[in-house]
């Protein structure tokens, strides 16, 4: 569930609402610090360089492990994705080949690679994922990693694949790469039946709501995106950011019936649906100028009357923490957080933790490490950082 890919995914969709020139001088001194550390790393690691890095797995999500370090050949080919037998996936990345970043052993420019629990590494050569131009194509992990969904160039549509069975089905629809938009969206329901697809950022057409096993599809409203499908629903919601009214929406995957509710200016960053159906989580902007940035509190909306139930002050974050998005719940009072831990523009690292709702406590999840950019990636029942 991924954005910003590389030149970035939400930045680059938003670039027009930020002042580039202030941003950049108020951070210069930082980020000259870091790459002068960066250059002196990567000349200690030489060819050795980690592609990715997983500390932790997410509670609920698979099965519990030590933390342990999953390490990319650095020598040798990649294989395929094996037409069955592939155990779930840890995330997923995409590769770049012309990056500022280190460029990957084996590498082939605009593709994805996913990781496993058990850390093989594949590549996914079905999968469409960067094409000059800033156009980043979608790739779905479901939440238990067993299936996942991408834009298929050869089908011309979305696939959705069944990793240890090997099964594959494409949409019942023909979907142009223009179609797509620049950052498209794309969530997965746990059985793989159901798709929901908007064209991100573009909102110049309806996006869709695809039904694998019925071989129908229905529109999804022009501006509200996907956020969880959940069991005979799909929850939409709509931000402020591009001069919309905010906004919930637990929309019946039939088509019709729900209605979207407002909620106030300040919501962004929506979370899936909770567990009990009865709410979702959201953050709340700050007063600064920059329009990503939040006030550090985290507030529970009714799903029916978009009021807030409970708002609380986050405890545990790092204090430079940016790019915060929320994503599924993991049990009852935990949903899932994405951050990463600085402002830079090409930061790598990608830092997952559970915030309790009830408290406002963080805990650590997981890090991840991206080729080139923390929003390069896709995890299983999480999002992927946005800023």
């Amino acid at each position: 569930m991924n954005r910003l890919r590389e030149a970035l995914d939400d930045v680059a969709a938003d670039a027009p609402a930020i002042n580039l020139a202030d941003w950049a001088i108020t951070r210069s001194r930082r980020r000259r610090r870091a790459r002068m550390a960066a250059a002196g790393a990567a000349g200690a690691a030489g060819l050795a360089v980690l592609t990715g890095v997983v500390l932790g797995v997410f509670p609920g999500i698979g099965p519990s492990q030590p933390d342990r370090t999953i390490v990319a050949a650095a020598t040798g080919k990649i294989a395929d994705l094996p037409g069955r037998g592939v155990g779930p996936l840890s995330y997923a990345y995409r590769t770049f080949c012309h990056s500022s970043a280190p460029v990957l052993t084996d590498c082939r420019n605009g593709g994805w690679r996913v990781v496993t629990r058990a850390g093989e590494t594949y590549h996914v050569p079905q999968a469409l994922g960067y094409k000059s131009g800033q156009s980043f194509y979608p790739l779905a992990i479901s939440r238990d990693g067993r299936i996942i969904a991408y834009y298929s160039r050869p089908a011309r549509t979305f696939k959705v694949r069944d990793l240890a069975s090997g099964a594959e089905q494409a949409a019942p629809v023909a979907i142009t790469e223009a179609e797509l938009g620049g950052n498209a969206r794309l969530e997965l329901s746990d059985d793989g039946r159901y798709l929901a697809f908007t064209g991100y950022p573009s909102r110049k057409a309806d996006g869709l709501i695809i039904d694998m096993r019925a071989r129908t599809t229905l529109p999804l409203p022009m501006g509200w995106d996907p956020r969880s499908i959940d069991g005979a629903t799909v929850t939409l919601t709509r931000d402020a950011k591009y001069g919309q009214q905010p906004g919930i929406w637990v929309m019946p995957l039939t088509g019709g019936g729900g209605s979207p509710i407002a909620v106030g200016e300040a919501y962004t960053r929506f979370s899936g649906l909770a567990p009990d159906g009865s709410g979702l989580a959201a953050l709340r902007r700050d007063q600064s100028p920059y329009p990503y940035s939040y006030d550090g509190t985290i507030t529970v909306l009714d799903a029916k009357t978009g009021k807030a139930k409970k708002t609380v002050t986050m405890r545990g974050l790092r204090k430079d923490s940016r790019g915060l998005t929320l994503g599924a719940w993991l049990n009852a009072s935990e949903v899932t957080l994405a951050t990463t831990p600085s402002d830079r523009w090409n930061e790598n690292r990608h830092i997952t933790y559970a915030v309790n709702v009830e408290t406002g406590q963080v805990r650590q999840l997981a890090v991840y490490r991206p080729q080139s950019g923390a929003f390069h990636d896709v995890i299983p029942g999480a999002p992927a950082a946005a800023w």
